[in-house]
């Protein structure tokens, strides 16, 4: 093979790898699982490769003023957070929830890479288990209810890049 063909391929090869990564993000106020006023703040990120299939997630729930963080994740009944036994329960039940219980979902998507800026309805549907003397501090996400709350999503960042990068998530914050 001639130089200028090789050239021609290596080119083509570097350019094919590219690809513009996102950073979405919304923020809402709202009752903790506590019933205190706090701030929520949901966020992914998302790729888009000029050749392949778009790749997104996980979608990481935090509360602010604490170490919490919830993943929601792509599975078979779409975008869901699953709780965690002895940490989670339903909503209005005593005990714990079961391996893999639903306990959150994203409303009207099955692929977390469809999802654009805009309204995002999500459901929380369980609330912490109580707290035992060992932890450090315990669990906290937005209350548990029937009706979703809306995030609105916005396109924090957008950035083109050759080989990929991983953005950076925003900070937990403290502001009350």
């Amino acid at each position: 093979m001639k130089p200028a063909a090789y050239f021609l391929v290596l080119l083509f090869a570097s350019a094919a790898s590219g690809c513009t990564n996102y950073l979405y993000q919304g923020r809402l106020s709202g009752m903790d699982a506590y019933n205190q006023a706090n701030h929520f703040t949901l966020y992914w990120p998302k790729t888009e490769p000029l050749i392949g299939s778009d790749k997104a997630g996980p979608a990481i729930l935090m509360t602010d003023c604490s170490t919490t963080r919830i993943d929601f994740s792509e599975q078979a009944e779409g975008i869901v957070f699953r709780g965690e036994q002895g940490m989670d329960r339903l909503a209005g039940e005593t005990s714990s929830v079961k391996r893999n219980q639903i306990c959150g979902r994203f409303e009207g998507y099955l692929k977390l890479a469809d999802v654009q800026a805009g309204a995002l309805p999500v459901v929380i549907s369980c609330v912490p288990m109580p707290a035992d003397e060992f932890a450090a501090q315990p669990r906290n996400y937005p209350q548990a209810r029937a009706e979703p709350y809306i995030f609105q999503i916005v396109e924090k960042i957008k950035r083109w890049s050759w080989f990929g990068e991983t953005l950076p998530g925003p900070e937990a914050s403290c502001a009350r």
